[in-house]
């Protein structure tokens, strides 16, 4: 959509929308998803998923990665260095080389730090002495990802870029503290005083730190109103008017008003989140195709699977069987009551019913569509068999 508004676009880092083996051309037909080139990045590289879980599982980690690949999914061979500075490096070089400076630009740089297996230079590992090395090295990773970031807005300045570009940074989870498996031993994050971690739709599994930057345009503040990165689409569409896409429903509203003067982001409908956590499955088969079949799935457990945001209030849904309306719920202040304390199905009856219709009208939607994909998938998986 940026590119029909005369906008350059470009990738570096993590793509994560391809469910193939991308080292079979062969087994990829175009219904697990897709490479960037195909997407509207007209130049880049990525890595597939994460450089560290491909080809090189239990050796490969963020340094001198071996699983980059250019937007067409060809293969780039080993490059030596740690992933925050590969991929910020490649981003300024393409800022300083290969940019068109007479158009506007869309530079998405999804970084993979900080993220098992975790490894940082030494420079910054040597930073911290908790007395605990592995804490110590996801510490370094942080600032190593903080370094580079401060990289790029180096080069954007060197440029003359820094006042004009807007730039959006979040994280897309809460942490990961379960510990489950040697390599998460590397995982020291908390979402304190929040309940719950990623994985889960407690709000310390979904309330992650965001950061927005345009100098003269944007006041220097902190914002407590709630917003996903579903609302970047809308937003940015508004920004260079160009109109909402029609063949498609949108799940995010623009937040420029907001950003631009303070006002509260007006919805059409609440923020929804749905995880039906497929890290309760069986390990067999591949992961995209165990999130739309619940045939292999493990003994429920009890978080809920879905969650809807109106105003102040938090609902959430739990299963008693997998893929199916949930049947249980409950409901907070998370303004006011952010440790959830006091559950209010009770005491405010109308704003559960109210909260409740709205929440399993976009469970049903989405079902409806993850089981038609699951159809679509299960059609096409059987054709190249």
């Amino acid at each position: 959509m940026l590119q029909q508004a005369g906008y350059q676009t470009a990738i570096f880092g993590k793509w994560h929308l391809n469910g193939a083996d991308w080292e079979k051309k062969e087994s990829w037909a175009g219904w697990t998803g897709s490479f960037p080139k195909q997407q509207g990045f007209e130049a880049g590289m990525v890595s597939k998923e994460n450089p560290h879980f491909t080809r090189l599982l239990k050796t490969n980690t963020q340094k001198h990665p071996g699983d980059f690949f250019n937007i067409d999914g060809e293969p780039l061979g080993s490059i030596r260095g740690y992933t925050s500075d590969i991929i910020t490096e490649a981003a300024v070089d393409w800022l300083n080389n290969e940019r068109d400076a007479s158009r506007p630009f869309f530079l998405y740089l999804p970084y993979d730090a900080v993220h098992i297996r975790v490894l940082a230079a030494d420079k910054y590992v040597d930073r911290y002495d908790t007395g605990n090395a592995r804490k110590d090295a996801y510490y370094g990773n942080i600032t190593h990802l903080d370094a580079a970031i401060g990289d790029l807005l180096a080069a954007l300045d060197s440029l003359g870029l820094d006042e004009s570009t807007l730039l959006f940074f979040s994280s897309d989870n809460g942490p990961d503290v379960l510990q489950r498996w040697e390599a998460t031993y590397f995982c020291y994050g908390t979402s304190y005083p929040l309940f719950g971690q990623k994985y889960q739709l407690y709000e310390g599994g979904i309330r992650v730190p965001g950061l927005v930057r345009w100098p003269g345009w944007i006041v220097p503040g902190v914002s407590n109103e709630p917003n996903s990165t579903l609302d970047i689409l809308p937003t940015f569409c508004e920004l260079v008017s160009q109109p909402l896409p029609t063949d498609r429903a949108l799940d995010g509203s623009s937040i420029l008003a907001h950003l631009l003067e303070g006002v509260p982001i007006e919805r059409e409908s609440p923020l929804y989140w749905q995880f039906e956590d497929p890290a309760e499955y069986e390990i067999i088969g591949g992961g995209y195709n165990r999130r739309l079949d619940g045939s292999q799935r493990k003994p429920r457990g009890s978080d809920p699977v879905v969650a809807i945001r109106d105003g102040n209030y938090v609902l959430r849904g739990l299963q008693s069987e997998a893929f199916t309306q949930p049947t249980q719920f409950v409901m907070y202040d998370v303004v006011n009551d952010p440790e959830e304390k006091q559950e209010l199905s009770q005491q405010k009856p109308g704003l559960f019913r109210s909260m409740l219709e709205k929440l399993l009208a976009k469970y049903q939607d989405v079902n409806k569509e993850r089981e038609e994909m699951a159809i679509e998938i299960a059609q096409k998986v059987s054709q190249l068999e």
